[in-house]
């Protein structure tokens, strides 16, 4: 696998994109526009995406304002409107090729909403789609009063960013090597990750959540659909992912939920887990 990095200008915006390419004398068969996470950043799916690169898939990530080596206010993500821009930009990549779409966390909430417009015809249809940890319900673990603050003030001051309050802790859980070489607590932070939000972009997210609730029915059927969740992610509770999975329409999907493990499945003890279940899901694709 080869990686490359890029300049976009989309409306104005100077953005970073990730791509990454099948390794030489791999045929590339299809490729994965992949929605990272809040407060997240490219470089740190390089070997999570790897599964796809070996079997010939490229893999596209492109980073939202304010994260990674995209410049702008850490955590301020802009609005809709830039997103959709965004998602036209990458899907001029496709050359011909099927594509498929992913994404971690609030990643995997904008994977879904890109699913709604695919089955309302606004986007192409996916080939395939792996929803990793989505975060289903933004306002989950947040009184009604906050939510409605959010609201209130969003149109205010959009750029205005708060704590997502979320830690490496929360995330995943160390391994025998990790406490080896690290002497804190919990996983160092990496110098590109943030744990910040916009009051805007929380809004935004929250019109998302009512979105792809609201058309969830309308995602295209014969979608082949991977979700995979920790069983004890405090971020996106297991018992929501369960609701929200058999409310997909997707003939063909399969739900896996790994016990012990947190909000990130790919990271640290038990990531094997989440590596066999996508190995095993990827050798089956139609592509």
């Amino acid at each position: 696998m080869t990686h490359e990095s890029k300049r976009i200008n989309v409306r104005g915006n100077l953005l970073h994109r990730l791509v990454m390419h099948p390794g030489q004398g791999v045929r590339e068969r299809a490729i994965l526009m992949f929605y990272h996470g809040q407060g997240d950043y490219a470089e740190r799916y390089l070997d999570i995406l790897t599964p796809f690169t070996q079997r010939g898939i490229r893999c596209v990530i492109t980073e939202l304002p304010g994260h990674g080596y995209s410049p702008g206010r850490r955590g301020h993500c802009g609005d809709v409107e830039l997103l959709d821009r965004i998602v036209d930009d990458a899907l001029l990549t496709l050359n011909g090729l099927p594509y498929g779409v992913a994404g971690h966390s609030m990643g995997g909430l904008l994977a879904a909403r890109h699913l709604v417009l695919a089955g309302q015809g606004v986007l192409p249809e996916p080939a395939f789609a792996w929803l990793s940890s989505p975060l289903i319900r933004p306002s989950y673990g947040r009184s009604s009063i906050f939510v409605k603050m959010i609201r209130w003030f969003a149109p205010l001051i959009p750029a205005l960013t708060i704590s997502t309050g979320v830690t490496p802790a929360m995330c995943r859980i160390e391994s025998e090597s990790d406490e080896a070489s690290n002497t804190e607590p919990t996983p160092p932070k990496h110098q590109l990750w943030h744990s910040r939000i916009s009051l805007g972009w929380g809004a935004a997210l929250l019109d998302i959540e009512k979105q792809v609730h609201d058309h969830l029915s309308e995602i295209p059927a014969g979608i082949p659909l991977l979700y995979t969740q920790g069983a004890e992610d405090p971020i996106c509770p297991s018992r929501l992912a369960r609701e929200f999975f058999t409310r997909l329409p997707n003939t063909d999907k399969q739900y896996v939920e790994m016990e012990g493990l947190l909000h990130e499945p790919f990271r640290g003890e038990g990531s094997e887990k989440l590596f066999a279940a996508l190995d095993a899901w990827l050798d089956h694709l139609p592509l």
